[in-house]
């Protein structure tokens, strides 16, 4: 297996970190927060979240919350989504209501101090402790330390680069283990996964000809392949070329 690439490149959230107290849980309460100040009494749960996430073209978490509350709104429940779903187009991600439903997002995960620092204005909720950080590794270190040593590793993900930095940095990940520029965020490419954009960025700034790709969503996978690279696809589905459920399980192929 180790003949067969010269790099990995891995997802951010459910690969590197665990984001189901930070991420998964703003959309939650985003979602939440929204339909009770609009007049609607249902409220989602994390099985919600899963659902919409579960469908390519869903990477995105300010989509996902806008979905659901759109889905909600119009009478829907999770029996039902697959048949109603429709991708978030870029001029949604104009309007007034969707940009609302992402600043009750960022107020959540970034909490006061960081969302004024990052926008220059308060947030639209107080909450002072932001969920970004209950982030924590979900690779084991001494893994990442070891594959470190003999591979060149990147990172292809669709957080905003601040918030992508900011976690790496906080865990230990970069610049220790993964070099920043290495980490490819939402602005650093064209289009988001599933479209392979961010994963041929990462590969061209390693300087790599034969990178693995290890993600945990059906995105990651589509990705993958639209980029012509092998994946190793982390959950509970039969998706990519190799499949683990945890990822510290991914050194019995690569080290």
């Amino acid at each position: 297996m180790r003949k067969e690439f010269d790099s990995i490149i891995f997802d951010m959230d459910g690969v590197l970190v665990d984001e189901s107290r930070s991420y998964r849980l703003a959309i939650e309460m985003t979602v939440n927060n929204f339909l009770a100040k609009n007049g609607t009494k249902t409220k989602i749960t994390q099985e919600d979240v899963r659902i919409i996430k579960s469908f390519p073209g869903f990477n995105n978490d300010w989509d996902v919350s806008f979905v659901l509350i759109d889905l909600i709104q119009r009478g829907k429940d999770k029996q039902n989504y697959s048949d109603d779903i429709r991708l978030v187009t870029p001029s949604r991600r104009k309007t007034k209501k969707y940009l609302g439903i992402k600043d009750i997002f960022q107020s959540y995960y970034l909490g006061e101090k960081l969302f004024k620092e990052i926008y220059n204005r308060p947030p639209v909720i107080f909450y002072a402790r932001g969920l970004n950080l209950n982030d924590s590794l979900l690779i084991d270190k001494a893994l990442l330390t070891a594959l470190a040593s003999k591979y060149k590793l990147g990172i292809a993900t669709s957080r905003p680069r601040l918030e992508a930095l900011f976690t790496a940095r906080n865990l230990k990940i970069t610049p220790q283990l993964i070099k920043e520029e290495f980490i490819v965020a939402k602005e650093d490419a064209a289009r988001e996964k599933p479209e392979p954009d961010p994963l041929l960025e990462v590969k061209k700034r390693m300087g790599v000809l034969t990178p693995i790709y290890i993600g945990d969503t059906i995105n990651d996978v589509i990705a993958a392949q639209k980029a012509g690279m092998p994946s190793i696809f982390i959950g509970e589905k039969n998706l990519g070329d190799y499949q683990f459920t945890n990822v510290n399980k991914i050194q019995e192929i690569i080290l």
